[in-house]
């Protein structure tokens, strides 16, 4: 980590390509509060990137949403698996807090992780 930050410039997604790989891994869960998608990464960190779209309200709501969604990720990353990608893009911001966002990336990462595992093992998919 850098200088003990817990969501530093290594915790954070910012290639386009590494969005793509997690968008089209095809390892996705969600509840109607986020979709969540991962992919393998060759760190031995779990990583975050956001995709709030416009559709959630003005740069200020927006805004909101991200920080609302980086504090749950701050919280719980320790418990979920290393070397990772995970992509979090809300679905409904009219039921966004940062009470919903934790309890819906603790449900959802370890079962998109799960599929993750499950898809890595199939013949011909890349890892």
């Amino acid at each position: 980590m850098v200088s003990g930050q817990i969501f530093g410039p290594d915790r954070r997604i910012c290639r386009g390509a590494d969005f793509r790989r997690a968008f089209e891994r095809q390892a996705k869960a969600a509840d109607g509060v986020l979709l969540v998608c991962t992919a393998e990464n060759e760190l031995k960190a779990t990583r975050l990137g956001l995709s709030v779209s416009r559709k959630h309200g003005n740069a200020v709501k927006r805004n909101q949403l991200k920080r609302w969604l980086r504090e749950a990720f701050r919280q719980q990353y320790a418990s979920w698996p290393e070397g990772i990608d995970v992509v979090v893009v809300p679905l409904d911001a009219g039921r966004g807090s940062l009470v919903a966002y934790s309890r819906s990336l603790a449900k959802l990462i370890p079962k998109a992780s799960r599929k993750l595992g499950d898809r890595s093992s199939l013949p011909g998919e890349p890892t």
